[in-house]
């Protein structure tokens, strides 16, 4: 559907960051993840460049995401296809309220090149985007807590690296910045999340795949975590939201 105008067309925003400013830790990889991912798309007739925006380093910046997410939201249609993605540094803010829905009183975020951007927030800018089916895929620290502020309207699915109070490790054995990261692109680019091999992707199957993979791969990888903390790779697992979408809709058609 990479360049068919009738049916459902795939928008996307993939930002990453390895090199963060100065005070702020860089991580290995994560801009590589973004390009890597966007790529596997494209490879496989997914997304058309003029339906993508891709934000590395400096220029994954909150203002960089806002107006980006304006601009393609400007383009899209109701039956189209909204893939955001991430890959770098997590982070928790205290409440300054009580949400009923979020006992922990904590909100988490996705900390881009200049300043955070919210969960809450984000929740409010993708209900922007006219898209019917969005998938959201965080690769960060604490991401599992996006499930429960952005996984709540229709038409939104979710995969998240780690739960809400759990940090997410570095992929170091797969040179990657994340797993999900790498594993999404394989489930994309070497087409392993096609199960029955009919060109389609089912929520169902890029969710067994994903799990398979966690559980297979993430094992004994080294100590190389996102922060100093002294948390073990194995301790992390992957967080699916499907939401409202059934466990049999095709998320992606690939091409030949």
């Amino acid at each position: 559907n990479g360049g068919d105008t009738s049916g459902p067309r795939v928008f996307g925003l993939f930002a990453g960051i390895t090199d963060y400013p100065p005070g702020v830790g860089d991580l290995p990889e994560c801009a590589n993840d973004a390009v890597k991912l966007a790529e596997a798309l494209r490879n496989h007739g997914l997304l058309d460049p003029s339906r993508q925006v891709l934000l590395t380093d400096g220029q994954a910046t909150r203002a960089n995401v806002l107006s980006s997410l304006q601009r393609l939201a400007s383009q899209m249609r109701p039956n189209d296809v909204f893939v955001f993605f991430y890959s770098g540094h997590g982070g928790q803010y205290t409440r300054t309220a009580y949400q009923r829905s979020d006992p922990d009183n904590l909100d988490e975020s996705i900390e881009l090149f200049d300043a955070e951007l919210l969960d809450d927030e984000a929740d409010v800018l993708f209900a922007r985007i006219p898209s019917s089916r969005q998938l959201i895929v965080i690769d960060a620290c604490y991401s599992g807590g996006f499930s429960k502020d952005v996984i709540s309207r229709p038409g939104r699915m979710g995969l998240f690296s780690s739960e809400e109070d759990v940090i997410s490790a570095i992929a170091v054995k797969f040179e990657a910045g994340g797993y999900l990261s790498r594993f999404f692109s394989d489930a994309i680019a070497e087409r392993r999340a096609d199960e029955d091999a009919n060109g389609g992707v089912t929520a169902l199957e890029l969710s067994h795949y994903l799990y398979t993979r966690f559980v297979g791969d993430i094992g004994d990888d080294g100590r190389t975590i996102l922060t100093g903390r002294d948390t073990r790779p194995e301790h992390q697992k992957l967080v699916v939201d499907r939401g409202s979408v059934g466990l049999y809709d095709t998320l992606f058609l690939l091409q030949p």
